[in-house]
């Protein structure tokens, strides 16, 4: 651990339909909102130690992330996987390297995120 930094505070992501982020992410992901500034467009979700806020896109023009943006972290990435095909999620094929297991997937806006699995 570093001297000056115990942790990162948030990972922020940004989003175009701001509103309709925050409720995909709670709905199919199973977030909660831990506050929400629609106004000006943040919103931090409970997701474990290191909240997620989505950040409304002031850029209509920009890209989404070619390289996933970050990695959640899962027990049973199988129950993830098939969570997340249910509810029509692209998701890319799962890979295995030893005790390590991942995937892609986009959320609503082709935003790239990852989740990975490995023994704790």
């Amino acid at each position: 651990m570093s001297e000056h930094f115990k942790r990162i505070d948030t990972v922020f992501l940004q989003v175009i339909d701001f509103e309709k982020a925050v409720d995909w992410y709670c709905s199919v992901l199973g977030f909660t909102v831990r506050w929400n500034d629609p106004i000006n467009g943040y919103a931090a979700l409970n997701i474990g130690e290191t909240p997620l806020t989505l950040v409304r896109k002031t850029n209509q023009l920009e890209n989404p992330n070619k390289h996933m943006s970050f990695n959640f972290y899962t027990p049973n990435i199988e129950q993830a996987y098939n969570h997340l095909k249910e509810h029509d999620v692209e998701v890319e094929k799962l890979n295995e390297d030893g005790t390590f297991k991942w995937f892609e997937f986009k959320d609503l806006e082709g935003n790239r995120l990852g989740v990975c699995s490995f023994p704790e």
